[in-house]
């Protein structure tokens, strides 16, 4: 019963402050009963209960020493600079008063760094045991990290299984209905476009989270409204793309090519070339579009990688279409076109 009321009231206060250690889980399972998803940053012994309650715990460092001093360095770097940029803004600034802010910024700069390794030797508590998360840090910054990367991680993941879910429903449609009329796909082709989208998976997975903390929060399922609207519309769209590729080819092949049947041999012809085209060209749209960036990740054309990577696909694909360097269709076992 106890536990009940306080699932009503913990939501309408702001501070929880010097609490006991049982009195830290309670106020987490409060919050968890109610719904909540639930962080909790703790140092110490006594905050092993709370950290196995919540959803996500984070262990920090407690070395006081260090940190006054760390702060002290911080403090000092960031008048160094405010100085710096004072003296520019100055016209006939003296040297002395240049060099004397810039060895300034070293020695804090020095005492920084030898914070840090202080605080990389420090031992870890009890509280990293009780913690998925540890972080050799004093301040609470990195639970903003741990979110952004969160955030990260849950929307590339859900990019990846719309990106296969399109894949997999045009590969269906391939190897089903377009395979009754004889299309088939070389060892080469399948082995080069194999390699590709791993590739480009790859580049995918390389987004890095922004640096700025969204309000919006991105989706919690691969099942949601969003996600099943778009894999269903992005098929659509393929889908009739495929069968008016289909149709317009079957017009330039012989019916009566050995390749043409379904259990026949890899003959490369019109309808084939056509086919595959246009579903490598399906395949790359899927990572172009369903690419999210912003508000969680870096947008496409900073992830360098995947912005290069598909500009290199689009031309190799125009550039088999448009039969410029006969050479390429012969690897990709494309046969010319009417």
């Amino acid at each position: 019963a106890a536990q009940k009321v306080l699932k009503d009231i913990v939501p309408l206060i702001s501070v929880f402050a010097r609490h006991a250690p049982r009195q830290k889980e309670a106020i987490l399972a409060a919050f968890n009963l109610g719904g909540f998803c639930t962080l909790m940053c703790g140092d110490g012994t006594n905050d092993v209960g709370a950290l196995r309650r919540a959803h996500v715990g984070i262990s920090i460092i407690s070395a006081p020493e260090v940190e006054a001093k760390q702060r002290l360095a911080v403090d000092t770097i960031s008048q160094a600079k405010a100085e710096q940029r004072k003296e520019r803004k100055k016209k006939g600034a003296k040297s002395s008063s240049r060099v004397k802010s810039t060895s300034a910024l070293e020695k804090s700069l020095k005492q920084l760094q030898e914070a840090q390794d202080e605080l990389d030797q420090v031992e870890l508590g009890d509280a990293s045991i009780a913690s998925p998360f540890t972080s050799r840090m004093v301040s609470i910054k990195c639970c903003k990290d741990v979110l952004q990367q969160g955030r990260c991680t849950l929307v590339t993941m859900l990019q990846i299984y719309k990106i296969l879910g399109v894949n997999c429903l045009v590969n269906a449609m391939i190897l089903s209905k377009l395979f009754l009329h004889g299309v088939k796909q070389g060892d080469r082709q399948m082995t080069i476009l194999g390699l590709v989208v791993a590739g480009l998976f790859f580049f995918v997975t390389r987004g890095k989270p922004l640096p700025v903390l969204s309000a919006v929060r991105p989706p919690t399922s691969v099942l949601c409204t969003q996600a099943l609207l778009s894999i269903s519309s992005q098929f659509l769209v393929h889908y009739f793309a495929m069968v008016i590729a289909t149709e317009v080819a079957l017009s330039f092949v012989d019916p009566f090519d050995p390749s043409m049947i379904p259990d026949g041999p890899f003959n490369p012809n019109t309808l084939n070339t056509c086919t595959f085209l246009v579903s490598v060209l399906a395949t790359v749209n899927t990572f172009a579009v369903n690419y999210r960036g912003e508000p969680f990740v870096e947008p496409l054309r900073e992830n360098k990688m995947l912005w290069k990577s598909l500009q290199i696909c689009y031309g190799v694909l125009f550039a088999c279409a448009l039969e410029v360097f006969p050479p390429l269709n012969d690897l990709f076992q494309l046969a010319e076109f009417p």
